[in-house]
This record gives C-alpha cells, sequence and structure tokens, in this order.
C-alpha cells in the first residue's frame, strides 16, 4: 500500500557550497588532511557534495515523511507522521551567511542528545511552509486516531440488560458475603 505524495521538499542550489565549506573546516581541523586540502577543493570535494545534493530528497506523505540521502551509503528514513513531535527551523552563522537554513525533525522517543529519533534537513527552500504543510499534515493524522473498536453485534435485544442484572446479581452476593464476616 503505498501512500500518496502530498509535498516534496525543494533543496537550495547553494546546498552543496554549504558542505563544501564544512568539509573544508573538518579537513584543516585534522592537520593531518592539510595537503589532502588543495585536491578536496579543485575536483573531488565538489563532486561528493553535487552527488550529495542530488541524492537528497523528502517526501510528504498522507502518513509519513520520507527522506533519503546518500549516494555511497544510501539512507532512508520513514518517520510516521504522529511521531513527529516538532520541526525546528535552525540558521546557524554558517547556513545565515550563506542563505540557508536547517530543518530539524524531532520525534517522540528520540532527543538531541541521544542520536535517535531525529532526521536533519539542511538547505530546504521555503522551510517554513515545508514545516507548516508536515505540521499541518500531522495533525490530521493525530485528529483520526486510532480506529474505533467495533462492538460486537448480537441478535438479543435485552443484552445490556441482561449484563446489567448479572452485576447487580453479584454485587449482591458481595455485599452478603462483606456482612457475613462482620
Amino acid at each position: 500500500m503505498e501512500d500518496r505524495i502530498l509535498r516534496r521538499a525543494e533543496f537550495d542550489e547553494r546546498l552543496p557550497r554549504y558542505w563544501l565549506l564544512l568539509s573544508t573546516v573538518g579537513i584543516t581541523a585534522s592537520i593531518v588532511g592539510i595537503p589532502f586540502l588543495v585536491i578536496w577543493l579543485l575536483g573531488i570535494g565538489q563532486r561528493v557534495h553535487r552527488r550529495q545534493y542530488e541524492a537528497l530528497q523528502a517526501e510528504l506523505t498522507e502518513r509519513s515523511l520520507n527522506i533519503r540521502r546518500g549516494f555511497l551509503f544510501r539512507t532512508q528514513k520513514n518517520v510516521p507522521l504522529d511521531k513527529i513531535t516538532d520541526l525546528a527551523v535552525n540558521e546557524g552563522p554558517i547556513l545565515r551567511s550563506l542563505g540557508l537554513c536547517s530543518l530539524s525533525v524531532e520525534t517522540a522517543g528520540g532527543g538531541a542528545n541521544t542520536g535517535m529519533g531525529q532526521a536533519q534537513l539542511p538547505g530546504v527552500v521555503d522551510a517554513v511552509g515545508f514545516r507548516d504543510a508536515v505540521l499541518a499534515q500531522r495533525d490530521k493524522v493525530t485528529e483520526r486516531g486510532p480506529a474505533p473498536a467495533v462492538a460486537p453485534t448480537t441478535d438479543e435485544p435485552g443484552t445490556l440488560v441482561e449484563i446489567r442484572e448479572s452485576l447487580q446479581r453479584i454485587e449482591g452476593l458481595l455485599e452478603q458475603g462483606l456482612e457475613r464476616r462482620t
């Protein structure tokens, strides 16, 4: 059973530049990677992050948020909407300098320090609009709630009356037993 896709996230073209900047800082900080830095900046890094950008997808369906990423190591997360507790819009100094922001998906059972129950969507175009669409669909899903329990059908019209009378007899017997003990 496949859900209908309600909305697809679009990612900003500046996202590969953001990733290249982050990886450059990481390589430089490692000191050992400094000789590799020129090769990284002139070719490999740009191609790697372009492929990473092309592989990034996020789709809102009727019941879940589906996130796919990675071209070497592919990851797919399907986050049920009823498990999403919040979507935060983050703008750090590097993201802000490039005119980008990141959506952080927070779910029940996961927190910022656990590394579980969360997903990051950097560089979403109209991040606030996408966040609002996900939260609106989540609210629709959670309003429905679980399917109502189906009461067993019976052909006897006085079933509830019989149950009430049985309970009254049981209560009477219990009261008699308590009176005898006292």
